[in-house]
C-alpha cells in the first residue's frame, strides 16, 4: 500500500499522453468523452492506465472500459498536497474531520470532495446519460466488492495503477 502510494506521488506530474486520449475517443463518445477530458491531467492518466491494465488481460467489456475511464470524475482538479492529506487523513482516521465543503480552507474543500468523489461521479454520470453499470461501477468503487466479479476488477485495475 505505501509503496503504491510513493509510486502515485512520485508519477503526479506526468501528463496525458496523445495515446490516453485517443484510447477514450475508442471508448467514449458525446458528454462520457468531454467529462473524461475534463478530468485533472493526473486523473486522466491514471484512468487510461486503469483501462489499459484490464484491456491487457483480456477483459474488453464495454461499460467495464469506461468505468475505468471515468471513476474519479467526481474528483475535480486538485493539488498534490490536497490529495497527500487526504491520504493521510484516511490513514490516521481523521478524513471525515478534516473534510468540510464549505471551507475557506481550499484544503479542506479538496479533502470533501475526494471523500465524496464517488457519489460526485455516479451523479455526474447519471446527467450525462452513462449505462447504469458504469454510474454503479463509479459509485461503488471504493466499496467492498462482496461477490461482484466486475466491481472487484475495477478494483484491482484501479489500485494497480
Amino acid at each position: 500500500m505505501i509503496r503504491n502510494r510513493i509510486r502515485q506521488f512520485r508519477e503526479a506530474h506526468i501528463a496525458p499522453c496523445a495515446a490516453d486520449y485517443a484510447l477514450a475517443r475508442e471508448w467514449l463518445d458525446g458528454q462520457l468523452l468531454t467529462l473524461f477530458e475534463g478530468q485533472h491531467p493526473r486523473d486522466i492518466v491514471h484512468t487510461a492506465a486503469t483501462a489499459r491494465w484490464l484491456l491487457a488481460r483480456g477483459h474488453e467489456s464495454r461499460e467495464l472500459i469506461q468505468a475505468a475511464l471515468l471513476h474519479d470524475i467526481g474528483k475535480g482538479h486538485q493539488r498534490r498536497r490536497d490529495r497527500v492529506a487526504y491520504v493521510v487523513a484516511t490513514n490516521l482516521g481523521i478524513v471525515r474531520w478534516l473534510a468540510k465543503r464549505e471551507s475557506r480552507l481550499e484544503l479542506r474543500r479538496a479533502v470533501a470532495r475526494s471523500l465524496r468523489h464517488s457519489a460526485a461521479g455516479a451523479e455526474m454520470l447519471r446527467a450525462a446519460g452513462a449505462p447504469a453499470c458504469v454510474i454503479e461501477l463509479t459509485a461503488r468503487h471504493h466499496e467492498s466488492p462482496g461477490d461482484d466479479p466486475v466491481l472487484a476488477l475495477l478494483q484491482q485495475a484501479d489500485a494497480a495503477t
